[in-house]
């Protein structure tokens, strides 16, 4: 336990020292460091498939390590300055982009990061898919305002594209989740290419967290591995509702924090003249709220005969697993009413 207390304040240090930090190199030294504290967490259950996910998570940042350093000092041969603002070389920030890309593990190699979680749990995963990316989205946000949007246009547009077309028929929970995180980095990064706004980015993934955090609390806590084989899992109805409107959030259905959270994202890129990029988005968004609805409902039918109905006796009895689902719900209010109503008044609605 004090051990992954240990790596987790190294994750909050080298966390918070990225944001302190300006030189290129000092950064690197970072982001190694946040990749380096999280390989003692995933490998805290010693079996084979946990050994089999850090070592493809260590081989890949590693690859993307190396590859950052090339860009960044390609970009000091170039423009011959090694601080993180400024101006870019096509081709150095392509090597960086690409680079801090393939760290995230989105497209153009998402593989691995949907192996590697499927092969740890899911407080594990917390760690794989939240914590891990906070350091590469700032890096992106910063060095947005100093490269061409057309790279983070395609790297989105085909991360939420397969985020959401091989998601189809999948119900397994973790990779369920991994896809998702795949497809929802992918709407973050076409923003931040548009919007260049720190502040509208850090509400955006306060948002991603609060629509995915019920899933892993409540996957950890009954050890849920397959939506579709619930059947013998004691679930309360309270929990089951609970999932029930992450997994239609992170779908985008109306009118849930997801829904505000792509309509907000929709009414920027559109704003920049990005129709083709718009089209696909909402093409990928229906094509995965058509499944993940089919899911809600095959899932609701597993524990009808053990709910019943809604209103039955444990939902109160169990105040813990109450008030948690109260805090969930009202923070994904208050942050629908921060998403809507903060960035709208930014928006230029003119045409």
């Amino acid at each position: 336990m004090n051990s992954i207390l240990l790596y987790t304040g190294t994750l909050i240090f080298s966390t918070v020292g990225c944001f302190t930090s300006k030189n290129w190199l000092v950064i690197w030294f970072w982001i190694e460091l946040n990749s380096l504290a999280l390989i003692p967490i995933i490998s805290s259950n010693v079996n084979s498939r946990s050994i089999e996910s850090t070592t493809k998570y260590f081989l890949f940042q590693a690859i993307g390590s190396v590859v950052l350093l090339l860009g960044v000092l390609l970009r000091l041969f170039v423009n011959g300055t090694i601080l993180i603002e400024g101006d870019y070389s096509v081709f150095s920030i392509s090597i960086i982009i690409v680079a801090v890309a393939l760290k995230m593990g989105i497209f153009p190699n998402h593989y691995w990061f949907v192996d590697v979680m499927q092969g740890v749990n899911l407080m594990t995963g917390f760690f794989l898919s939240i914590i891990s990316k906070i350091v590469p989205l700032y890096v992106i946000i910063v060095i947005s305002n100093s490269s061409n949007s057309i790279l983070y246009l395609f790297i989105g547009t085909i991360s939420v594209i397969v985020g959401s077309s091989f998601g189809i028929q999948q119900t397994q929970l973790r990779k369920l989740i991994a896809l998702s995180s795949v497809a929802h980095l992918g709407w973050m990064i076409i923003l931040f290419s548009t919007t260049h706004n720190g502040t509208l980015g850090a509400l955006i993934f306060v948002s991603y967290i609060l629509m995915t955090l019920p899933l892993f609390w409540i996957g950890n806590k009954f050890s849920l591995e397959n939506l579709s084989k619930t059947s013998s899992v004691n679930i309360m109805s309270t929990v089951s509702l609970l999932m029930i409107i992450s997994i239609l959030s992170m779908a985008g259905f109306p009118p849930l924090l997801g829904f505000f959270y792509k309509w907000v994202m929709l009414s920027f890129i559109s704003n920049n003249g990005n129709y083709l990029v718009v089209f696909l988005l909402i093409g990928a968004s229906l094509l995965s709220l058509f499944f993940y609805i089919q899911l809600c409902i095959s899932f609701y039918f597993n524990i009808w005969p053990k709910t019943k109905t809604l209103l039955v006796s444990e939902y109160f009895s169990h105040q813990s697993i109450f008030f948690f689902t109260s805090i969930v719900i009202l923070s994904n209010v208050l942050v629908c009413l921060a998403v809507w109503y903060l960035p709208i008044l930014s928006v230029n609605w003119s045409i």
